[in-house]
């Protein structure tokens, strides 16, 4: 089996973990390759970091159509499949004993005068904010060509359900498990009484504008990776990827039981 495995040397403790995942994956006869730059070569990638490099490696594989391992060296790891001190499990992985569990993923394309000016897939979010001046934007949603809300407030997310234990959470969004096909739209510090997530389903087309002062700064940020300015004449359209981020399961864990131990656990 070839293996690409991408470490995320900023983070401690990760050159360490590397080095034992390296000799685990060798001792079972499994060909391994750090940073390799042609990820379609090989049969699976193992990101080791936090959520935010599983998140990067599982977008990067999923082109490729090439699941991923995450295995957390940080501090939540809630994308990973595999702590740290479970490297024993990695005989599964050599075996083809796990499951691949298919993540919805959202299509985000900047439009201006009629023209694509970038698109991008995100397994998290989109998220439109404000810049560095302190005043609150004026975000118009549309679903289908309707007008379905306009808001007020710091910025928007639009989320997968992945994402939903994200930021959206963060923001007051909902928790949706990952099997789901969605997206949450939730404002973020909106200038209102009345502060709710609206859920569409997957096959809708989102459309946001925003409104701003000519000296203001906006900025779409997609899943806290990449960023471009937005100003009034952007449109930005959402839509359900043609892509899926495939992450592999090892362990009989669902859903709800990694939520009460990597968040709700760890929060009381």
């Amino acid at each position: 089996m070839k293996i690409a495995v991408f470490p995320n040397y900023s983070n401690d403790g990760v050159r360490e973990l590397t080095e034992d995942i390296m000799q685990v994956l060798s001792s079972l006869g499994s060909d391994a390759v750090i940073n390799a730059d042609n990820i379609s070569d090989f049969d699976l990638a193992i990101a080791v970091g936090g959520d935010g490099t599983t998140l990067s490696i599982a977008k990067r594989a999923s082109l490729n159509n090439v699941p991923t391992l995450g295995i957390n060296a940080g501090r939540l790891g809630f994308m990973s499949g595999l702590e740290k001190n479970e490297l024993e499990l990695l005989k599964n992985v050599v075996s083809g004993d796990y499951i691949v569990e298919e993540r919805m993923m959202l299509k985000a394309s900047v439009i201006e005068d009629g023209s694509v000016i970038k698109t991008f897939h995100c397994l998290n979010d989109a998220v439109i904010s404000r810049g560095d001046i302190a005043r609150l934007i004026d975000i118009n949603l549309f679903c289908d060509g309707r007008v379905v809300t306009q808001t007020r407030a710091d910025g928007m997310i639009v989320s997968t359900p992945t994402g939903s234990t994200a930021y959206s959470m963060a923001a007051g969004g909902p928790v949706l498990s990952p099997e789901n096909s969605c997206f949450v739209v939730t404002p973020i510090c909106p200038h209102s009484l009345v502060n709710r997530s609206i859920v569409f389903s997957s096959d809708k087309e989102l459309e946001l504008t925003v409104s701003c002062d000519k000296n203001q700064n906006v900025y779409l940020s997609v899943d806290g990776e990449s960023t471009l300015p937005i100003s009034r004449k952007s449109k930005i359209i959402i839509s359900k990827s043609e892509h899926t981020a495939k992450l592999i399961k090892v362990k009989p864990d669902n859903f709800y039981e990694i939520l009460n131990k990597k968040i709700i656990e760890r929060r009381n």
